[in-house]
């Protein structure tokens, strides 16, 4: 069973209710719903004294305390060994997802395609990338393990893929995938794509897309905490609950520093961008 926690610390504007709130009891709120076999214990605490009874929230929590969903905002208490629920994996299915479908529908353009993984996590990805580009350059430390998967791939594709380990050979490609995010800064083409799943520090002219936004079915929506994110949400039923059907989605939404793409205008964005090369 999930849970989820919410601490509602309510604001008064007048000083005599401020004053009168700290002599009155906080509440907590405990309820268990269920969407198939997806079970949610949600607890809401209401903070009106000032000061959370930890120990209090213990006995609901129980076992969950290491992974507990919440706001990423919530603070909480690490001497009680309180960790917030925080997993990827969800998402880096969706950025390969979105890779995969723009790439398909921007077949035309041939795009040049980069792939960072340094650890090798992503040797199936290159096979899928080859289906639409004859164009792809992998950056890589274990160049040993994907030596095998360039010499395979030759074989069955006829396409030869590059490997280096330096990440200045993401310079040049259009389209460049780290699903893992960027642990040194990259060198980009202005006109560049880039996706991850985690923003970087430094800005870059380039488009740098790192978050994704889903859609959930009616029954999980309506289990979804209010204080909760649908794709963190999402992540947690992926994660904990095995709802592997989440990752074949492709993003509704992608966020790229302040903007905020759809996969079809973000598809407008790379045609333009590599149209005006060509020109």
């Amino acid at each position: 069973m999930l849970t989820s926690l919410d601490i509602i610390t309510p604001t008064y504007k007048s000083k005599l209710k401020k004053l009168f709130s700290k002599l009155m009891f906080d509440t907590m709120r405990v309820d268990i719903v269920e969407a198939g076999d997806i079970k949610l214990k949600m607890i809401e605490y209401i903070n009106r004294s000032g000061k959370v009874n930890w120990n209090k929230i213990d006995k609901e929590v129980l076992a969950q305390r290491n992974r507990i969903l919440c706001n990423k905002n919530l603070w909480l208490p690490k001497n009680h060994g309180y960790k917030r629920f925080c997993d990827y994996e969800l998402k880096k299915r969706l950025c390969t997802n979105l890779a995969i479908s723009l790439l398909c529908q921007l077949e035309e353009n041939r795009l040049s395609v980069g792939l960072l993984d340094l650890d090798a996590s992503y040797t199936s990805l290159p096979k899928y990338l080859l289906k639409y580009t004859d164009s792809v350059v992998v950056v890589t430390e274990e160049t040993d393990i994907y030596t095998h998967v360039v010499e395979e791939l030759l074989d069955e594709t006829g396409a030869p893929i590059r490997l280096s380990k330096s990440i200045r050979s993401l310079e040049g490609c259009d389209l460049v995938i780290a699903v893992n995010g960027i642990v040194d800064e990259l060198i980009l083409k202005e006109n560049a794509v880039l996706l991850t799943t985690k923003k970087p520090e430094k800005n870059y002219d380039a488009t740098v897309v790192y978050d994704y936004r889903i859609e959930l079915s009616e029954e999980l929506e309506s289990i979804c905490p209010k204080s909760l994110s649908h794709t963190y949400f999402a992540c947690a039923l992926y994660t904990m609950c095995h709802m592997y059907k989440l990752g074949s989605q492709i993003p509704l939404i992608c966020v790229s520093h302040n903007m905020v793409h759809t996969p079809s205008s973000l598809k407008v964005l790379i045609q333009n961008k590599t149209d005006k090369t060509l020109t």
